[in-house]
């Protein structure tokens, strides 16, 4: 054979080997796997980036949703429980199947969101979601939260869009309303006549009459988004210490108090947020007012003054949210000399909140608590603030571990079966879960919180949960409520 036709054919047996080995070819584009996403639902609009993931909600239970979510717009919630609750509902992601689209459900999601001064995104939520107009919870929710932003155009033109249930009491207080800023007279007095019919509202008849009629209205309401609405188009002073105090939870968030001017008599102004510190009764008192001093706290830490109760200040500086001022305040007790009026224990529980703050899993401080509680007795606070520190992953020294597995800080008030969900759902990563029923928990708790037993358990789930900011403030709530009577 030729040597060229011998080469043409070993090229070719070359060629078809290569051919055959090689796998088959596929265009790009249909290498792609199709992954078919979820259709977007009433939970799927993010009020807020929260940092929380899209499957929130992945594999939770219909039924807890169910059962959680009403409550966090009805029932007043401690700080670290708001906070919590405000970062779940904000996150935008799909609902467990078969309640995405239930209008309930997501009205209740949004009047929640407002309840816990979230109107703002309250409202873009309700921008992007179906069939408002069909349902007067969700019109409800979309028009309060208008209302609350100072829209007021834009709610009255989603009440007059709603198709059901327009002749509620609400929906004919807004019609009124609108009426008459639309310059309507004789129609606003009319529906007003007729609101005041079916149902009485004397804040509301008063701020309505002066509308129409020019009569004294007296003080500003913030009660609700409509009476809102009506004080500030009287022109009254809606953040006058009168009002915010009567102003359901969603006003009073969003009223913000002016800035306040740097002090100009620090001792003063010391002397007064003590006083108001040490006259506060229970945590969600001394919560608020602890925001109201703390412009006064952060100068006196900054400051090298004289500090009346630097122990009462550091911990108002915590409640505030402030944990870098409370440590500097922390820090300016340096010497072995206790400040007048403060214990060896009470120095325990704020260096244990402080490292609840800061995330910092300290053993030494945790092991001081412990044998302050040893020292205290069963009636010292050192003991529910070990359990309560420990939830955050502490390690316990071997020498602390026989006294404090001796420590009985109470009972539960939580149902034992919830507590038994809760600690499955942490296990088993289903995170949307777990923070609902913990805030179920704390909700049923009332504004100071659970106890430490079920705050502890709360705290220890959610950081398995993977809500370990959320765990810490639950943590550093439950040891302020442990110092504030």
């Amino acid at each position: 054979m030729a040597p060229s036709k011998r080469l043409t054919i070993c090229s070719a047996l070359v060629l078809a080997a290569l051919v055959s080995a090689a796998p088959a070819w596929t265009p790009a584009w249909a290498q792609v796997q199709v992954q078919s996403l979820a259709a977007p639902d009433l939970f799927s609009p993010p009020a807020a980036q929260t940092g929380l993931s899209g499957d929130l909600w992945k594999d939770a239970a219909p039924g807890v949703v169910k059962e959680a979510l009403p409550k966090l717009a009805a029932k007043p919630l401690s700080p670290a429980a708001a906070g919590l609750a405000r970062r779940v509902l904000a996150t935008g992601a799909n609902a467990p199947a078969g309640i995405g689209d239930d209008p309930e459900l997501g009205a209740a999601r949004a009047m929640a969101l407002i309840a816990l001064g979230e109107a703002k995104g309250a409202d873009a939520v309700l921008d992007r979601v179906p069939g408002v107009a069909a349902s007067a919870p969700l019109s409800l929710a979309a028009a309060e939260a208008a209302l609350i932003t100072g829209a007021d155009d834009k709610a009255c033109r989603i009440g007059e869009a709603l198709s059901v249930d327009r002749g509620a009491p609400y929906w004919l207080r807004l019609r009124a309303f609108c009426q008459a800023i639309g310059g309507q007279r004789d129609a606003a007095q009319l529906t007003f006549t007729l609101a005041a019919q079916q149902t009485k509202d004397a804040d509301y008849a008063r701020l309505m009459n002066a509308l129409l009629s020019g009569a004294p209205a007296g003080a500003a309401s913030l009660k609700n988004g409509i009476d809102y609405a009506l004080s500030r188009k009287l022109g009254l002073d809606v953040s006058s210490a009168a009002a915010v105090a009567t102003a359901s939870p969603a006003l009073k968030a969003a009223i913000k108090p002016a800035d306040a001017a740097p002090p100009a008599d620090l001792t003063a102004a010391q002397a007064s947020a003590v006083a108001a510190l040490r006259g506060a009764k229970g945590l969600p008192a001394f919560t608020e007012a602890a925001k109201a001093a703390l412009p006064v706290v952060a100068a006196l830490a900054r400051a090298d003054a004289p500090l009346q109760d630097p122990v009462l200040l550091a911990r108002a500086a915590l409640a505030a949210g402030d944990p870098a001022t409370a440590g500097a305040l922390r820090g300016k007790l340096t010497s072995d000399v206790l400040p007048a009026g403060a214990t060896t224990t009470d120095l325990a529980l704020l260096d244990a909140a402080l490292a609840a703050a800061e995330g910092k899993k300290d053993g030494q401080v945790l092991d001081g608590l412990i044998e302050r509680g040893v020292q205290g007795g069963s009636k010292s606070p050192a003991q529910p603030a070990a359990l309560l520190l420990a939830a955050l992953g502490g390690v316990v020294s071997p020498e602390a571990r026989a006294p404090f597995a001796t420590f009985d800080p109470g009972k539960s008030a939580a149902p034992a079966g919830r507590l038994t969900v809760l600690d499955d759902a942490a296990a088993a990563g289903r995170q949307g879960e777990a923070a609902l029923l913990a805030l179920s928990i704390a909700a049923d708790a009332g504004p100071a919180g659970p106890g430490p037993v079920d705050r502890a358990r709360l705290a220890r789930a959610l950081l398995k949960a993977g809500l370990e900011a959320d765990a810490r403030a639950f943590v550093v709530e439950g040891l302020l409520a442990l110092q504030v009577k």
